[in-house]
């Protein structure tokens, strides 16, 4: 393997492999030695055929894409850990050839971590007891021993993480009945509204629909909340035009074709569809939306980064024993079996989350209070207090 022109700029690394033909012809038998009973070759046991045998059957290329799928991510892990470089996602092959030596040249594009330099992380004071206000306490120690580090975070770490972030967020909404329900009711009040033969702006139809889900979710109408929803959707129908006589038989044709369309839809489908509703009742955009999260998301890889040079720092490792606790916790609160618990996780990101809340840990037992400040910010608080009251004071 030869490296050439390796370069990395803002976080972006670029560079390019070449394979001689000597490297590439052993990843072609690698690769037929896995896939012998795909190439079978007339007179030659499984596995004993040379290429040139296997060339003369399949023809002069034959296996050169198994040995692609083998050679190009095994010399570009091996540059990677010859380097000592992290990378993140998946990164991009590009341009690659076959040399006239019957080698292979290609170049790779990947994100990677930022050089991080610590400050004190250890010993930090702020003006919180960890006893009386865990969370601010946390917070704070977490948000100084950030600031205290250096190093620049790339855009592609923030835009991952926010990816990450809204994944999550998205996930939670789907998993919530109250979303579900408002999705179908935006589509049965239209419709509803359409078969009364109403126009009514989107805006409107959706502020109606949030009232009408809010309801039909009380404990009030746990029980009726269908019979419910059509009587207040007919009613709210009928306030802006009189209704035909077959309205109740189209109401229950649209609730039928929502159920049909429902059926029909993929999970993805059904996710977007409930994520949507629910921008819809924050009155957001998606880009308004994220752009709520991009600062929660740049703090989460700021402790990210911080997490994970703690643990080099501090040469902090997880045992087999770690991993077995995590897992049997996981199956215990999720109600499965550790096995089923253990084939759903993926080892290495187990261990990185592992290391990073012994990290965690380790920062957050070692901070303490800083009583004078703590005094102060006590005082400032009473007095702002005390303004507050004498104000409502007054305004009453």
């Amino acid at each position: 393997m030869k490296i050439e022109n390796s370069k990395t700029e803002n976080c972006v690394l670029s560079v390019e492999i070449v394979i001689d033909k000597g490297e590439f012809d052993k990843a072609r038998h690698e690769a037929y030695m896995e896939n012998t009973d795909r190439y079978p070759v007339i007179g030659k046991a499984p596995g004993l055929a040379l290429l040139q045998d296997l060339e003369m059957t399949y023809g002069p290329a034959v296996l050169f894409d198994e040995a692609l799928s083998k050679v190009i991510p095994d010399s570009f892990n091996e540059f990677l850990s010859a380097g000592g470089i992290r990378i993140m996602g998946k990164p991009e092959v590009n341009d690659m050839q076959f040399t006239q030596d019957g080698g292979v040249r290609f170049k790779v594009k990947a994100d990677t971590y930022p050089e991080i330099e610590l400050g004190q992380y250890l010993g930090i004071s702020v003006p919180y007891r960890r006893s009386e206000n865990q969370i601010e306490f946390e917070k704070a120690v977490i948000q100084k021993a950030c600031e205290n580090m250096k190093g620049e975070i790339p855009p592609h770490m923030i835009e991952q993480k926010l990816s990450s972030i809204v994944a999550g967020e998205k996930l939670a909404i789907n998993n919530d009945a109250v979303y579900h329900l408002l999705a179908d009711l935006l589509v049965i009040l239209d419709r509803a509204y359409v078969a009364a033969g109403v126009s009514r702006p989107k805006v409107q139809v959706r502020r109606e629909a949030m009232d009408l889900m809010l309801q039909a979710a009380s404990a009030e109408h746990e029980h009726d909340w269908k019979e419910y929803l059509k009587e207040t959707i007919t009613l709210m129908a009928e306030r802006y035009h009189s209704l035909p006589e077959d309205f109740a038989q189209q109401y229950d044709r649209i609730i039928a074709d929502r159920e049909s369309a429902k059926s029909k839809r993929s999970a993805d489908e059904t996710t977007e569809e409930i994520f949507k509703a629910y921008l819809g009742s924050l009155e957001l955009t998606e880009e308004q939306w994220k752009n709520q999260r991009q600062l929660q998301a740049a703090k989460e890889v700021c402790m990210d980064l911080l997490l994970d040079a703690v643990a080099v720092e501090e040469s902090i490792e997880v045992s087999s024993d770690d991993i077995h606790a995590f897992i049997e916790e996981l199956a215990d609160r999720y109600g499965i079996k550790p096995e089923e618990a253990e084939a759903n996780i993926h080892r290495n990101l187990l261990t990185d989350k592992l290391k990073r809340d012994k990290a965690l840990a380790l920062i957050l037992n070692s901070g303490v209070t800083d009583e004078e400040a703590k005094k102060e910010l006590d005082e400032a608080r009473a007095e702002a207090r005390k303004r507050m009251e004498e104000a409502a004071h007054i305004k009453e």
